[in-house]
């Protein structure tokens, strides 16, 4: 039988192998209560207003501090709880998207990993941020989408980060798929970084 304690830490192993993969104006109560009777208050998300004292990496994309506090209210005002299962970390995570699902379309998502402590409340443990961009050729009618992702912890500074492209067929059929390797201290990682964080920082909550 797997002990609480045993638990725990093989989820703590789950999302630190999660973020190193390479590829609100509400109070607590008020944010718990949006969430539905037995979801944790996220409390300690406010709590993180200081950069880490050991740095992630040297020259590594990382977020303004004003700005990351953006991000993480509007997770805070909109983010959608999944409960931890098994060994899958619990989350909040929101996805804003725009066009065709299966044409040209934006999709910007974001989820804060965490879990539970031993007073029920949630605690943040790393984010991921995704965007995918997909632009109809008009000559072959093929989709042209390209993807990043980035893996910070819970302070914004980037712990990993992924770019590709991809080819698909009018019909779905994937025809090509190009990684890219990524050097942290490229400008452009940075610009990229910065835009996916502007979305989220000026992004408005729902119903405002």
């Amino acid at each position: 039988m797997i002990t609480p304690s045993l638990r725990r830490a093989g989820l703590l192993l789950v999302v630190a192998s999660t973020l190193s993969l390479r590829a609100s104006a509400q109070s607590d109560a008020a944010f718990a209560s949006a969430l539905g009777q037995g979801a944790p208050s996220f409390a300690t998300l406010s709590q993180f207003k200081l950069k880490p004292q050991k740095p992630a990496a040297p020259q590594a994309p990382a977020a303004d501090d004003a700005v990351w506090q953006k991000v993480l209210a509007a997770v805070k005002a909109d983010g959608k709880y999944t409960p931890e299962a098994g060994m899958k970390p619990g989350s909040f995570s929101i996805k804003d998207s725009t066009g065709d699902p299966k044409g040209e379309h934006t999709t910007s998502a974001i989820t804060v990993m965490g879990l539970l402590n031993d007073e029920g409340k949630f605690e943040p443990m790393g984010v991921m941020l995704v965007f995918e961009a997909a632009v109809r050729d008009p000559k072959d009618g093929n989709l042209r989408v390209e993807q990043w992702m980035f893996a910070a912890d819970v302070y914004g500074s980037v712990e990993n980060a992924g770019h590709g492209t991809a080819v698909v067929a009018p019909d779905g059929k994937p025809l090509s798929t190009t990684p890219d390797k990524l050097n942290p201290s490229d400008p452009k990682i940075q610009a990229q970084y910065d835009a996916m964080l502007k979305h989220w920082a000026e992004r408005k909550p729902s119903g405002a």
